[in-house]
C-alpha cells in the first residue's frame, strides 16, 4: 500500500506546523534568556545555547552530571527539594533565584521561573548578578561585609512579625566600642579598619544563624537576636559579647584588646517598631558608656523616661529659632595678668517658651546640642549663630572695639557642607575683614574626617579667618594635630586646667601642650580658670591667656570688659587677685 496522500488543504496545514516548528527552535536558538528542561531528579535535560555564552561550559558538560555540580553550596538544599516536588497536576509557576560557577570560578546568580508537568520542569532564568551586587552594595557595609542599617531594620519587622508563632522575645543589643579613636590615633586608620573586620567576624561566631550583625558605621554595631525567651537571655548575650571582644585581636606586629557598651532593648509587641527599639537601645547604651564602659544596660521604664524627655527637647528645639528662644552670650579671652578683653567667645544658650526653669536661667549647650547634632538643627543652628556673632562683630567694631569673636563648628559642618562658602559669605554681608571671626573646631570634629577637614580650615584660612582647636590635651593625637592644621591657636582642655592643681602628671601634660604651642607658634588659651589657685598655676606654666567664670562669666555684649580704640570702656577692667611669684614669668 502506497503513501497516504494529503489534500491539499491538510498539506497547507502540516507546512504551516513545519514552520512554526522552525520559528520555535529559531527563537529557541537565539533567546538570550536562559532555556532548560530539568528531570525530577536534577539533571539537564534540554539547554538552549545562551547557556554556553553565560556560563562557559559547554552544554554537554552542563548535561552530563546533577545540577548541584555547578551550584552554590549554599543554594543546593532549597533548589533540589523543589525539584523533588510531586503533583498530579502541573504545580504554579515558581519563582526563586540561586547561584551557578562559571567556568572562571566565579559565580552568577540566576532568577528563574519554573513550572513543573509530569516528570519534567520547564524553566527560563536571567542573569541578574549585577543586580544583586548592586542590591548588596546597598544593603551591606561596604567595610565588613555586614548588613547595613536598612537592612537591619528589614529583618527586624520580620522578626517582630514572626514573634506570634512563639512566646520569646525580640532584643536588639546596641555595641559601642569604648576607645576605639585611640587605635585609630596611634595606629592609623588601616589598622583602625582591620580591626573592625576583627571585630565584625567574632561577633558572627557569637550568633546563632537566625541572628543578624549590622554595623551602623564607625565603632557602632548592632546585633538583632529574635526567638530567645527572655530578658535574661538577651543579658546573657551581651556578656558573651563583652567577654568576646575583650580578647586581644592580632594587627601586624601588634595585639588591641577593645572593650566595648552595651545596650538591650528587648520587646514582645508584634507591632513594635524597629527604629524605636533601636533608639532604646542606643539610650542603653550611652547609659553604659557613661557608667565607665564595658558594661552593659537593659533599656527600662527609668531610660523610658529619658529618652521621652530627650524627644521632648528635639521637638521643642525645631521651633526654637522661629520662635527666637535662642541667643548668644559672649565669654572673653582675657589676659591672665589683668586688663580688657583680647577676644570673644560666642556661646549658644536656649530658654524655650513654657519651659519650667528659674527665672532668668537658660538652657546650656550640653543640654541640647547633642540632640541637634543628631539631626539637620545642627546645621539650621550654626548658621544662625555665624551670623549672629557676625552681626554682632560689625556692631563692635563700628564702635571702635575690634576683637574677634570665636564660634564653634560641629563636625557635620566641618566635613560635610562648604563651610567655608557660608563664613565668605557672612563676613561680605556685615562687612568684616577676615581677622574679625575665628572658628573653633574640637579635636574630635576633625579627627571625624582629617582629610576633609584639613582641606576646610585651609579654605577658611585663606579668607583671613583665624583658627583655634578646643578641647586641646584631650586626647592622644593631640600632640600631634597642630603640626597637621592651619592653626593660630589652642584652647587647652578645661579636664587638664582643673584637675592639674591636684594631679602632678596633668600638670606636666599642660607644661608639655604649652611648649609644644610656642613651638608651633601658637597663642594657647587655658580654659575653664574657676579658682585662684588655678589661675596661679596656668600664670606659672607660662600660659598668658584664659578663659574661666573667675575671668569672666558668660554675658550679654553690653555687660562684657570691652575697651575701644579711644580708650572707652563698657565696665571696669579685670585685675587678678593673686600676686606673681618670684619664679613666675609673664
Amino acid at each position: 500500500m502506497g503513501p497516504t496522500r494529503m489534500s491539499i488543504p491538510e498539506q497547507a496545514s502540516y507546512e504551516d506546523g513545519l514552520e512554526d516548528e522552525a520559528r520555535i527552535a529559531r527563537l529557541f536558538e537565539m533567546t538570550s534568556d536562559l532555556l532548560a528542561t530539568i528531570s525530577r531528579d536534577g539533571r539537564f535535560t534540554l539547554l538552549n545555547p545562551a547557556w554556553e555564552q553565560l556560563l562557559g561550559w559547554s552544554l554537554q558538560e552542563l548535561q552530563s552530571g546533577p545540577i548541584e555540580e555547578f551550584m552554590h553550596p549554599e543554594d543546593v538544599e532549597q533548589t533540589l527539594a523543589l525539584l523533588a516536588t510531586r503533583d498530579e497536576q502541573p504545580v504554579q509557576l515558581e519563582h526563586f533565584t540561586n547561584r551557578y560557577r562559571h567556568r572562571d570560578g566565579s559565580w552568577r546568580w540566576l532568577m528563574w521561573s519554573t513550572r513543573c508537568d509530569g516528570d519534567t520542569w520547564y524553566a527560563a532564568a536571567k542573569d541578574v548578578t549585577d543586580r544583586m551586587w548592586l542590591e548588596r552594595q546597598a544593603l551591606h557595609d561596604p567595610l565588613t561585609r555586614l548588613p547595613n542599617r536598612l537592612l537591619l531594620m528589614d529583618r527586624a519587622r520580620q522578626a517582630l512579625a514572626r514573634m506570634h508563632r512563639s512566646n520569646g522575645v525580640v532584643a536588639m543589643l546596641f555595641v559601642d566600642l569604648d576607645r576605639f579613636k585611640a587605635v585609630n590615633d596611634n595606629l592609623g586608620h588601616d589598622a583602625g579598619d582591620q580591626l573592625l573586620i576583627g571585630i565584625s567576624a567574632r561577633l558572627a561566631e557569637l550568633m546563632r544563624d537566625s541572628d543578624t550583625v549590622a554595623r551602623l558605621g564607625g565603632d557602632e554595631f548592632v546585633i538583632l537576636a529574635e526567638d530567645i525567651e527572655n530578658e535574661s537571655e538577651a543579658i546573657a548575650l551581651a556578656e558573651r559579647v563583652l567577654d568576646a571582644l575583650e580578647d586581644p585581636f592580632p594587627l601586624g606586629s601588634t595585639e588591641v584588646a577593645i572593650l566595648a557598651s552595651v545596650g538591650i532593648s528587648v520587646s514582645r509587641d508584634s507591632d513594635a517598631d524597629p527604629e524605636a527599639m533601636l533608639r532604646e537601645a542606643d539610650v542603653a547604651m550611652y547609659r553604659a558608656k557613661a557608667a565607665g564602659g564595658r558594661r552593659l544596660a537593659l533599656f527600662d521604664e527609668s531610660l523610658r523616661q529619658e529618652l521621652s524627655t530627650r524627644m521632648e527637647i528635639e521637638n521643642r528645639l525645631r521651633h526654637a529659632l522661629p520662635r527666637h528662644e535662642l541667643f548668644l552670650a559672649y565669654q572673653p579671652i582675657m589676659p591672665l595678668a589683668g586688663g580688657f578683653a583680647v577676644g570673644a567667645e560666642a556661646l549658644v544658650r536656649w530658654r524655650p517658651d513654657g519651659a519650667e526653669l528659674p527665672a532668668g536661667a537658660e538652657m546650656l549647650p550640653g543640654m541640647f546640642l547633642p540632640r541637634a547634632q543628631e539631626s539637620e538643627l545642627i546645621v539650621q543652628i550654626g548658621n544662625w549663630v555665624l551670623h549672629t556673632a557676625c552681626a554682632q562683630a560689625e556692631i563692635w567694631r563700628r564702635n571702635g572695639i575690634a576683637i574677634p569673636v570665636s564660634i564653634n563648628v560641629s563636625a557635620r559642618e566641618l566635613t560635610e557642607l562648604d563651610l567655608a562658602e557660608r563664613v565668605r559669605e557672612e563676613l561680605a554681608y556685615c562687612r568684616l575683614p577676615g581677622r574679625a571671626l575665628c572658628v573653633e573646631v574640637s579635636e574630635e570634629a576633625v579627627l571625624r574626617d582629617p582629610e576633609r577637614a584639613r582641606s576646610a580650615l585651609k579654605d577658611l584660612k585663606r579668607l583671613g579667618v583665624s583658627i583655634a582647636l578646643d578641647n586641646f590635651g584631650s586626647g592622644e593625637s593631640s600632640l600631634r594635630l597642630p603640626r597637621d592644621l592651619p592653626l593660630d591657636t589652642v584652647k587647652l582642655d578645661r579636664a587638664l586646667v582643673q584637675s592639674f592643681d591636684r594631679d602632678k602628671e596633668r600638670r606636666a601634660a599642660f607644661a608639655a601642650t604649652i611648649a609644644l604651642a610656642k613651638e608651633a607658634r601658637l597663642t594657647a588659651v587655658a580654659v575653664g580658670i574657676e579658682t585662684n589657685r588655678q589661675l596661679a598655676l596656668v600664670r606659672e606654666l607660662d600660659c598668658s591667656l584664659g578663659q574661666g567664670f573667675l575671668l569672666h562669666n558668660p554675658a550679654a555684649p553690653d555687660q562684657l570688659r570691652l575697651r575701644d580704640a579711644a580708650g572707652s570702656v563698657t565696665s571696669a577692667p579685670w585685675r587678678p587677685l593673686v600676686r606673681l611669684g618670684s619664679g613666675s614669668r609673664r
